[in-house]
């Protein structure tokens, strides 16, 4: 897989300082500076910021400086005037993460549904459910409700295993139900609750 990321950086705020001497030309100008917000992105979203960058041109002979570049008093001028005018950092910057937090939330509320469910399906079986079980030492199975009677269920079992849980519908086909078999609400149940059963779908 190719990540395709790196750093950009967007104008943030523009302002001028005036009376200052400018250090390439000598001359007593006003500059024109700008502040840089600089940020990490992924696939083209911004993630986090990384640092501000300020610079400021000389009216007169044009020449650009980075602000640590310039002497220090039209450093301290440029501090003055970005401290009156204050320089946020955008929210959008952090749109990775926000991104990111919201999939963990949905990824965890509809875990969390699943479990639900599966927990509401066990008590009140219905035929065509389908139950994902672990089988054996890293590798599960399914096995399909067939009919449901007062104690009882009668299931097909599924012929195939797989060593992923989620690459199960590969294995949850109608042709891999071939074997019958019938086992107790009570037993089912138990398996539950040992966590042999995991997940069960309902259509």
């Amino acid at each position: 897989m190719v990540f395709y990321y790196g750093t950009k950086a967007t104008n943030l705020r523009n302002g001028q300082i005036i009376n200052v001497d400018c250090p390439n030309c000598n001359t007593n100008v006003s500059m024109i500076y700008s502040v840089f917000g600089k940020y990490g992105h992924l696939y083209l979203i911004p993630f986090f910021p990384i640092k501000k960058l300020t610079f400021a041109e000389c009216n007169s002979c044009k020449k650009t400086f980075e602000q640590k570049e310039l002497p220090a008093p039209i450093q301290q001028k440029l501090e003055g005037e970005k401290e009156k005018n204050k320089v946020k950092t955008p929210i959008w910057m952090f749109s990775g993460l926000f991104l990111i937090a919201a999939i963990i939330g949905l990824v965890s509320y509809s875990s969390h549904q699943t479990d639900l469910d599966t927990a509401s399906f066990i008590k009140d079986p219905k035929a065509g459910d389908i139950y994902y079980l672990d089988s054996v030492e890293g590798y599960y199975t399914t096995l399909k409700i067939n009919q449901v009677s007062k104690d009882s269920l009668t299931v097909f079992l599924n012929d195939m295993e797989i060593g992923s849980k989620t690459e199960m519908d590969k294995i949850d086909i109608d042709k891999n139900y071939t074997k019958k078999s019938n086992i107790s609400k009570k037993d089912m149940l138990k398996l539950y609750n040992e966590k042999k059963i995991y997940e069960v779908k309902r259509n």
